[in-house]
């Protein structure tokens, strides 16, 4: 089912109404991803109709509020960059406005002005000046098991200057980074009782060495549900999913011996934004390195400017390649969107498969 996304999540009643028209005694619970942290009730009311699979509510409503969240922080002796709950009249260009319930950095701007007024869910926050990295870990309210370390980056827009742009696994980081972040992931798991997959994003203020990015590490926030790098893993031996469940229901299942291999193949998704307005009149056929792809249920389907268009996908021996060839074949898609423009069809199905890297 497909139901309304706004700036808050779902469309709160638009998606109850679709579930009462589901028959809802063919699932065994309710995994969630993005689109409910500003609205934990929400998960509340889902609660209701189904088991939920991940974090209780509470979890999510504490973690995702600033004020509880930065405070444990500090309690926990956990680095982050400064943060203030009103604007900051002196140096307001060093920090950054953040909506506690946003995903993928479209709810981010510079401080200034004209964005001072805050509600609850806002918060200032200093610019950091280093590398996005995260740790997509497994949780049972009182352990940790590493999943992966990644880097992200950024797309930016006049609009959404912190858009989301993707991200890749398996990045080299030293032992000292690899553990700050380890040892953030765990406090907070028993601070907040957190549970099944989980993401820590931080900040790594850079310095040079051999054995990968080292510096000191900033955390920045928990998404504490299903993360844009959840499907940058998983194998036939490694069933992210069935994890996540297994571990969520038993409150067990954790491999406390796995051991972060940075000798395995990295993955890497990048995020295809529509650079001017799109009308799509006929079926496409995608590139197989190409995901999330828009559902064209009718005549014409117009994506307008800023929007996500699709993913784009890459696997390589090294973070760094992988991130390269998701980079090219965004640059690749956008180009192929803009002849259509050129060469429209409206009646036959279009090829946008090309040879790719």
């Amino acid at each position: 089912m497909v139901v309304a996304y706004g700036r808050n999540g779902f469309d709160a009643n638009a998606l109850m109404v679709a579930l009462d028209a589901m028959d809802l005694s063919q699932f065994d619970g309710f995994v969630y991803g993005s689109g409910f942290e500003s609205q934990p009730e929400l998960l509340l009311k889902l609660a209701e109709q189904l088991p939920l699979i991940g974090n209780y509510p509470d979890t999510v409503a504490a973690v995702k509020t600033p004020a509880v969240f930065f405070a444990a922080l500090q309690r926990l002796n956990i680095n982050y960059p400064e943060v203030c709950y009103a604007y900051p009249e002196t140096h307001a260009s060093a920090y950054l406005i953040k909506f506690s319930g946003g995903s993928g950095g479209m709810h981010v701007h510079a401080a200034n002005v004209h964005n001072c007024l805050l509600e609850g869910e806002y918060y200032y926050q200093k610019k950091t000046h280093g590398r996005p990295v995260s740790l997509l870990f497994l949780a049972n309210k009182h352990d940790i098991e590493v999943i992966g370390f990644n880097e992200q980056w950024l797309s930016p827009s006049p609009d959404s200057p912190y858009r989301y742009g993707g991200a890749v696994s398996h990045v080299k980081l030293s032992t000292s980074v690899q553990q700050q972040l380890m040892n953030a992931a765990q406090k907070l798991t028993v601070e907040f009782g957190l549970l099944g997959l989980n993401s820590l994003d931080a900040t790594v203020a850079e310095i040079g060495n051999a054995s990968g990015l080292d510096g000191e590490v900033f955390v920045l926030e928990i998404n504490p549900r299903l993360s844009a790098t959840f499907d940058l893993y998983g194998s036939t031996e490694l069933n992210l999913f069935e994890r996540h469940v297994n571990v969520c229901l038993n409150h067990d299942g954790l491999n406390q011996n796995a051991v972060y291999q940075s000798s395995l193949q990295s993955k890497a998704h990048a995020i295809v934004y529509a650079t001017e307005q799109i009308a799509l009149s006929a079926p496409l056929l995608w590139p197989d390195w190409v995901s999330d792809t828009p559902l064209l249920s009718q005549k014409i389907l117009t994506i307008s400017v800023g929007e996500p268009v699709c993913s784009v996908l890459a696997c390589a021996d090294t973070a760094d390649m992988a991130k390269k060839i998701a980079q090219s074949r965004v640059e690749i898609i956008q180009n192929l969107l803009q002849s259509l423009k050129q060469y429209p069809c409206a009646n036959n199905c279009v090829n946008l498969s090309v040879q790719s890297h």
